[in-house]
């Protein structure tokens, strides 16, 4: 999965300049940088949510050429490639756990229902949540639910899973049982891309660091030369900054 050229803006606000990045298949590629840098409009790029208005994105043999847009068979194919997991976790009230890691699988992938069911308990089972199968949402601490939404992620078979500020809006305690599970899905080869301000977090899964500023990528690589002995002044600032956790 590739970003090449792209560019966005909001209203007169230029928010991606011409940027390229590469994501490979079984790394993790986690993106940091000051808050409204452009990351998190990176990840939403990817996941079509946001549509630049130059550059492309290619996924496998599909090339999408944002100055033509994107028609419904690209975003149905990206879509399909890729699972968002959002910092508020979006789950649906009505359904139970259960019911919301089915409802994907069953509705967009036609899988059968037994099927489907079998499929979430492994995945539950796997994120340490089986004895909550029932539990509806409102059941649940902000961790368990995020953890649910990553569940709902996984079921649908992503190649890549994106993740915007995924533990954000959890204390650290709840933070901890998140990462846990992001740290074993990376460690089984899931590829994932990563918005997050946890830079301990952030050394521990990434594969590359991206670190994003005003548009711009200003570093993309290795993470062991990203946060040690770093000559970007910029760059050292920021890591003088943040607390790390």
């Amino acid at each position: 999965m590739e970003l090449e050229e792209v560019s966005k803006s909001y209203g007169n606000h230029l928010v991606l300049k011409n940027i390229n990045l590469d994501f490979q298949r079984g790394k993790v590629t986690v993106l940091v940088g000051p808050s409204g840098s452009g990351k998190s409009t990176i990840l939403r790029s990817l996941n079509l949510l946001e549509t630049p208005e130059s550059g492309k994105c290619l996924f496998d043999d599909l090339i999408i050429d944002f100055t033509k847009g994107v028609n419904k068979k690209e975003l149905a194919y990206v879509r399909q490639k890729t699972g968002m997991v959002f910092q508020s976790y979006n789950l649906f009230p009505h359904f139970s756990v259960l019911g919301n890691i089915i409802e994907g699988p069953t509705q967009v992938l036609k899988l059968d229902k037994k099927t489907a069911i079998e499929n979430a308990k492994k995945i539950l089972k796997k994120i340490g949540l089986e004895s909550k199968i029932n539990n509806y949402p409102e059941e649940l601490s902000g961790g368990q639910a995020q953890r649910v939404a990553i569940a709902r992620s996984l079921a649908m078979n992503p190649e890549y899973i994106l993740l915007d500020e995924p533990t954000s809006a959890l204390d650290p305690e709840l933070e901890l049982e998140v990462l846990q599970v992001l740290l074993q899905l990376a460690r089984d080869g899931q590829s994932m891309v990563i918005v997050t301000h946890n830079m301990s977090f952030a050394q521990q899964v990434a594969d590359k660091i991206v670190f994003v500023e005003d548009g711009d990528i200003i570093y993309d690589g290795e993470p062991e030369p990203f946060f040690k002995n770093n000559k970007n002044l910029r760059i050292t600032k920021f890591l003088s900054s943040m607390v790390l956790k």
